[in-house]
């Protein structure tokens, strides 16, 4: 796909990158959602030049992923906070998160893990579940042009992506059988 200023492009992966893809960003996330608040614990916390933190946080907030608060009522200091759209990133981080633990640490080198607060255990993999819990496979997914599709900015992407579209068989369940098929 041509790069596009994410106000051009329809694609809501390209779009959520062009906020989200600097390896900053994420980061930053991780920051807050581990108790960071404050601009020099960032600094510290990160090895990140004050400029480019500067730039990062201002970007967040004008996301409106960050939202600055003072620290006190009185404080001309000021934290920063996730919003809701900032919190609804949590399982994007926890999944990077467990990937990185999956695939590029060993069983003895993972230095955080995520628990669930009140029973203490290590929360199940993040993956995709269909409405009754069930973990869904790449093979169990599809995907169908969206109300978007049709904008001329994507249209192409999206017939190029029913072009190459390969649809494996599914394993079909079995008709249920009827009373009568039952009591015969």
């Amino acid at each position: 796909m041509p790069r596009q200023r994410v106000n051009e492009s329809l694609c809501s992966a390209a779009r959520a990158l062009e906020v989200l893809g600097d390896r900053w960003t994420l980061l930053l996330i991780r920051e807050v959602v581990f108790g960071t608040r404050r601009f020099d614990e960032f600094a510290l916390h990160l090895g990140i030049a004050r400029n480019v933190l500067t730039t990062r946080l201002n970007a967040m907030i004008a996301a409106d992923i960050l939202v600055q608060a003072p620290v006190r009522d009185d404080a001309l200091r000021k934290a920063y906070h996730l919003t809701e759209k900032g919190r609804d990133l949590l399982p994007v981080l926890i999944a990077l998160l467990q990937w990185g633990d999956r695939w590029l640490q060993t069983p003895d080198s993972i230095p955080i893990q995520i628990v669930e607060r009140e029973s203490g255990e290590v929360i199940e993999p993040m993956r995709p579940r269909n409405r009754s819990g069930k973990a869904l496979t790449l093979r169990d997914l599809d995907w169908v042009p969206g109300p978007g599709s049709t904008d001329p900015r994507i249209a192409r992407l999206v017939a190029a992506y029913e072009k190459q579209r390969r649809i494996e068989p599914r394993p079909i369940a079995a008709p249920k059988k009827s009373k009568k098929e039952k009591s015969a």
